[in-house]
Order: C-alpha cells, then sequence, then structure tokens
C-alpha cells in the first residue's frame, strides 16, 4: 500500500473505477430483482406450490439469514490475502452464482406433479431458494463491503455509491421493463411460450448476463484503506454491532420497517388481477424512473442543506404522507385501470424524487459506521457491517415475502392447478389493493423512530473523520520507519 500521507478529503476514486463498480452492481441487481418482484408469484402461479408452504418455507430463511450473513461478515473481516479482504470473494462468486440462477427457475419444468403439496416440489424449491441466497450473501456483503474500503474519503463513498445505485436502477431495471410485456404476451397467447418457460429463459438469460457484468467489481475495484495486521477474533467481529449505537439504530429502524414490504409482494397482483394489465406496471413506472435517473444529481446539493438523519425523516414522512392520500383518493375507483394510471403516475413521480437520496444516504450511512467503529476500537469491520446491511435487505424481504404469500391465502385468493390467472372476487380485489398500498404504508409508521435518535451527524462526524485521518497518518509513519 502506499505510504503517503491519506487524508480523508483527498479524491482517489477516478470515473473508470466508479463506472465499473457501478455496471457491475446493475449485473447483480438483474437476476435479484427478477427473483424477489416475482418470488411469490412465481413460486405460487408458476410452480404451483400452496402459498402456506412458500410462507413458512421464506420464514425458515429469514431466520436461517440471521445466521448466515454476520457469518459471512465475519468471515470477511477475517479474510487476509495479497489482493484484500474482498476483492477474492467478488472475482470467485459470478459463476456458480449464475448456474444457481439456471437451477431456480428450472424447477417448474422438471417436475410437473400437479399438486400444490408434492414433497418434491418442495425440497425442490427449498435447497435452490436456499443456494441461490448464500451465494447472493456472498456476493453482496463483500461488495458493499468495497464501498467502504475502496476509499477513506466520505465523497468518494458518496460518488461510487451514488454511481452503483443509478446505474443499478437503469441495468437492474431491465427484467422489471421486460416481464410484465412479456407476461401479458404469453397470458394473451401474442408470445407462443408458456410462463414457465418465459421464467426460465428469462432467468437463464439474466443471470449468465448480469454475473457477466458482476464480475468487473472484482477486476476494477480496489480496496484502499488499510486493515489491522491481525484477523480480529470471532467475538470481535460482532462487537461493531453491540459496540457501535449508530449501526444499532439503523438496525432497529429496519426491523421496524419490515411489515411496509408487503406492498411490493401485492404490486404484481394489483396489475394482473385487479387492473387486469401486468404492463400497466410498466406504463405508470415510465415518469417516475425518469425522474429516478435526475434524482441523483441532486444528491450533493440535498446534502449541502440537510444532514442524512434529517434527509432519511424528511423523505420517510413525505412518501408515507403520499401513500395514503392515494388510498383515499382511489378507495371507490382502484379498479378502473383509466382512472388508476394518471394517478399512480403522478404518485410515483413524486415519490421518485427522492429515489436517489433514498438508494445513496442508507448505505453511506452504514459506512460511516464502519468509521466510527475504526474510531471507538480500531478495527474496521466492513464485511460484518455490510452484511448486515445485506442481513437487514434480507430479512425485510423474507418478513414481508412469508407474510404477504400468507395474506394471498388468507385474503380469499383462488389460484389453480392448471392456469395461472383466475378470476377474484371483488372483495378479494379491494384486500389487494389495500395490502398493495395503504396496509404497508401504516405497518411501516414506526421505522422512523430510532432516527430521531441518530447522531453520527454535523460536528461528531467531522471530528471523528480529522481523527481517524491523523491515526492513519501516525500509523503510515510508523510503517514506513519499521522499514
Amino acid at each position: 500500500m502506499n505510504k503517503a500521507t491519506l487524508k480523508y478529503d483527498r479524491r482517489y476514486v477516478g470515473t473508470k473505477e466508479s463506472l465499473a463498480f457501478g455496471i457491475a452492481n446493475g449485473g447483480q441487481v438483474m437476476s435479484f430483482s427478477l427473483i424477489t418482484s416475482y418470488l411469490t408469484y412465481f413460486f405460487v402461479n408458476v410452480f404451483n406450490i400452496d402459498p402456506k408452504i412458500v410462507a413458512g418455507m421464506l420464514f425458515v430463511e429469514g431466520i436461517w439469514d440471521t445466521v448466515n450473513d454476520p457469518l459471512m461478515g465475519t468471515v470477511v473481516d477475517r479474510t487476509r490475502t495479497r489482493y484484500g479482504k474482498l476483492r477474492p470473494y467478488l472475482l470467485g462468486v459470478p459463476l456458480p452464482m449464475a448456474i444457481s440462477v439456471f437451477f431456480f427457475f428450472l424447477g417448474p419444468l422438471i417436475i410437473t406433479n400437479p399438486s400444490p403439496r408434492a414433497p418434491i416440489k418442495i425440497i425442490y424449491m427449498t435447497v435452490t431458494y436456499f443456494l441461490w441466497e448464500f451465494l447472493y450473501t456472498v456476493s453482496d456483503v463483500p461488495f458493499w463491503g468495497m464501498a467502504a474500503a475502496i476509499s477513506p474519503n466520505p465523497a468518494d463513498r458518496t460518488r461510487t455509491i451514488t454511481s452503483a445505485r443509478f446505474i443499478s436502477g437503469i441495468v437492474g431495471s431491465i427484467p422489471g421493463i421486460l416481464m410484465p410485456i412479456l407476461i401479458d404476451l404469453s397470458n394473451g397467447g401474442t408470445l407462443n411460450v408458456n410462463l414457465k418457460n418465459l421464467f426460465f429463459i428469462c432467468g437463464l438469460s439474466f443471470g449468465v448476463i448480469g454475473m457477466g457484468l458482476f464480475l468487473l467489481s472484482g477486476l476494477f475495484a480496489k480496496e484502499r484503506v488499510a486493515q489491522s495486521l491481525e484477523e480480529p477474533k470471532l467475538l470481535e467481529s460482532y462487537r461493531c454491532i453491540t459496540k457501535n449505537p449508530p449501526l444499532k439504530l439503523i438496525i432497529l429502524q429496519n426491523i421496524l420497517g419490515a411489515l411496509g414490504g408487503i406492498g411490493g409482494i401485492f404490486s404484481t397482483y394489483y396489475f394482473i388481477d385487479v387492473l387486469g394489465s401486468a404492463s400497466a406496471a410498466l406504463v405508470i413506472g415510465i415518469p417516475g424512473a425518469v425522474v429516478s435517473l435526475f434524482s441523483f444529481a441532486f444528491i450533493g446539493k440535498v446534502k449541502k442543506h440537510f444532514n442524512n438523519k434529517q434527509i432519511v425523516i424528511g423523505s420517510k414522512l413525505i412518501n408515507d404522507a403520499l401513500n395514503i392520500l392515494m388510498f383515499f383518493i382511489a378507495i371507490k375507483r382502484y379498479s378502473d385501470i383509466k382512472f388508476m394510471i394518471p394517478l399512480l403516475m403522478l404518485k410515483n413521480t413524486l415519490s421518485a424524487v427522492f429515489s436517489g437520496v433514498n438508494s445513496v444516504i442508507p448505505t453511506e450511512m452504514i459506512a460511516d459506521t464502519v468509521d466510527y467503529m475504526e474510531w471507538s476500537t480500531g478495527q474496521r469491520s466492513e464485511g460484518m457491517s455490510f452484511s448486515v446491511l445485506t442481513l437487514i435487505g434480507k430479512f425485510n424481504g423474507a418478513v414481508s415475502r412469508s407474510v404477504g404469500s400468507l395474506l394471498v391465502s388468507l385474503i380469499g385468493y383462488q389460484t389453480s392447478q392448471t392456469h395461472a390467472i383466475i378470476p377474484q372476487t371483488q372483495a378479494v380485489k379491494f384486500r389487494i389493493f389495500a395490502m398493495y398500498t395503504i396496509i404497508p404504508t401504516l405497518l411501516g409508521l414506526f421505522s422512523i423512530i430510532p432516527m430521531f435518535f441518530y447522531d453520527l451527524v454535523g460536528d461528531k462526524h467531522q471530528r471523528i473523520l480529522e481523527e481517524l485521518a491523523l491515526r492513519r497518518e501516525e500509523i503510515s509513519n510508523l510503517s514506513g520507519t519499521s522499514e
């Protein structure tokens, strides 16, 4: 490592590296968004598995993630190689990850048992989903750990994370653009491919292309923040949670907001079963997607006037208000596609104004907690800290998908062994609309409370950065003297 003085306000990450990091994230998100966006629909409507069994599997998987993610974090933090502690995983995981996506979507093609409770279906679903989740953790923990290790400069991190979120919003959204159109074409008979083959072809394509792009993170990203020479002991790795108050508040915030994710589960059902068009989601999302891209350009300006804590609280309150207002405006016309498309367009466009800061700031806050841990204990913990980020995301996803899958059955939703889509009653349609809009908003309201106690901002944050810069300079000078 360069023995030159490491000043936290110097720029280390160039455009090429930042761009490669962003494209890699876009590739990773391609298969992830396809699987997570259509997970319940794929298992219930395409693979024809009982939604209660799907809910149970997702619940167990969520419990496994509470062990799997922190364990991967400790493994990463204890890794010491000449390539760094993060890059070996970024170079090694793309191929097995692509293979796991292939087998995930292969199930309905090779298992033809029509029973929704067939043991072979349940076993295949569980094994392939757990394998994919495990490999995703192996990729995600070191990838986001790199967002903190790539530079000691917070401005560098903001640019790098912004690049990742911005590009992944474009590249990673490709499945979300194509799938609704393809589903409508398949269901309408225009496309001579049934849903089983459609999901397999798309899964294979996005898995191979996505992981090819993800490999760029291991090839081009560099670790610049020095690690301690000694590997941290196993229990010391967990100290980044128990001895890190800002990180604990972020964890609590996200746990309290877990049930707010059921809206994403019911969005697919709302567009297909209530509005009668999966492609409507694509049309509705166009204005918001455009605004979302431009929203990244305002992150720097927003941060000049507000700190991270204020941004998180303010954007949360505004988005919740928009969701509640939309529900009451549409309460009598929720199944009228001509009324709902412009209304949802307006609501999504207004929400998209905050999408840039909402996708960058939370990741940046995790990187800040890594600095806090180094400042308070002398040990950096990118692996464990960012395993918490992935754990939070997957825990929330597991909870929302598990509860959502269970609610699909509890609200009276009807399924068929022979058809992916059958007519639903008006009462069920209204329940789907509520589960898509106001229910998740109300369930997630309490998540804002922990942020009022978060204080790693302003003068305190600035003082920590300055002290860390001095410590790193002293360590660099001592290391140079010893040689």
